[in-house]
């Protein structure tokens, strides 16, 4: 059984877009898309990193999801605001799954 059901993930996909929209905001467009940026679920939250945080139970790198692929190989290799979206939509359901292959492990 998922530990994280259809509700959580819309809860956990909210706070992944308010995680994004701070780092944005804080460190620019380009910043999400430096080498190492992680979107990271531990006991405690969310949280943007560069990954530091050891051990959380879900860590994304943002490279890796194909809506920062598209803007890797862009002139400006930076994120328009208007992404951030589909990166958390992403992001979220790969945290997903590496949290419920904790649960069927």
């Amino acid at each position: 059984m998922p530990l994280l059901g259809k509700a959580e993930k819309a809860q956990l996909e909210d706070l992944i877009l308010e995680k994004l929209t701070g780092f944005f905001e804080a460190n620019g467009p380009t910043a999400l898309l430096e080498e190492g940026i992680r979107v990271v679920v531990t006991g405690q939250g969310v949280e943007v990193d560069r990954g530091d945080l050891p051990d959380p139970l879900a860590a994304v790198p943002v490279r890796t999801l194909f809506t920062a692929l598209c803007y890797l190989d862009s002139p400006t290799l930076a994120i328009p605001r208007d992404a951030l979206a589909s990166l958390a939509t992403e992001a979220t359901s790969a945290a997903a799954a590496q949290i419920n292959r904790i649960t069927s492990g």
